[in-house]
């Protein structure tokens, strides 16, 4: 069973503001609103961008046509719609929020994030991921974009780490990370994939390197997002 929590989308507009700081919060439906013209937008570190697939190895061999195996491209061919790729390797939250004006330029009306991984990896103080990703959050929601969290971290992953892999020793704020993450979703109404690695974390078949997958590995991470979010997708008439 693929390990998704189900919330409604609330869209915060900052239209004003009812006595103290705190912005008027204005509730949207669960489905996105889609105008002609728009795109989904993956903004995301190298499993958006879909490191250790295909053409997506060290060294870049630009003569390379292999078919891209990236989640957003295969959920593009799913839905038959733009999904735009704004993964980078080593992105961190950070990277995230001063990637904004590049996001909302493609006129998204939906925002897939995947951040949070290489802040762990980096070290990066929970709080200011958390701090990070609510900035991201605000300010898609601000411009009316829906958003849906990807958690790349779960206890299952953990327990199927091999001893000496370097998340081991990062056990804690792993935890700690996907929880926040978990937490997020809850305060701001967003859907969330508890768990992009389902069924792919450290199977040998499925994985190019020590964190990333392989092709076969991200067309896995795919099914799990798209299952995931398959009863939002349908509220938006986004299923064929």
């Amino acid at each position: 069973m693929k390990r998704v929590i189900w919330l409604l989308v609330l869209l915060c507009g900052a239209c004003g503001h009812n006595g103290g700081d705190n912005p008027i919060v204005a509730r949207q439906d669960s489905a996105v609103r889609w105008r002609h013209g728009q795109t989904i937008v993956a903004l995301g570190t190298s499993l958006t961008y879909g490191f250790g697939a295909d053409c997506k190895v060290f060294p870049f061999n630009r003569s390379c046509v292999l078919p891209d195996s990236s989640y957003p491209a295969l959920l593009s061919a799913r839905l038959k719609l733009p999904v735009v790729n704004l993964g980078v390797p080593g992105a961190t939250t950070r990277d995230g929020v001063l990637r904004m004006r590049e996001a909302l330029g493609h006129d998204p009306a939906l925002a897939l994030v995947e951040l949070g991984a290489n802040d762990l990896f980096q070290a990066v103080s929970v709080a200011d991921a958390r701090a990070n990703l609510v900035a991201i959050i605000e300010h898609f929601h601000r411009e009316g974009v829906a958003v849906v969290l990807l958690n790349f971290s779960h206890p299952d992953m953990i327990d199927n780490t091999p001893p000496d892999h370097r998340l081991q020793n990062q056990v804690a704020e792993a935890l700690v990370y996907h929880r926040m993450l978990g937490a997020l979703a809850v305060e701001f109404g967003l859907p969330i994939v508890d768990y992009i690695f389902e069924d792919i974390w450290w199977r040998e078949e499925l994985m190019f390197d020590s964190v990333h997958p392989n092709g076969r590995g991200y067309v896995q991470m795919e099914e799990n997002i798209a299952g995931g979010l398959n009863d939002f997708l349908a509220a938006s008439e986004l299923l064929l």
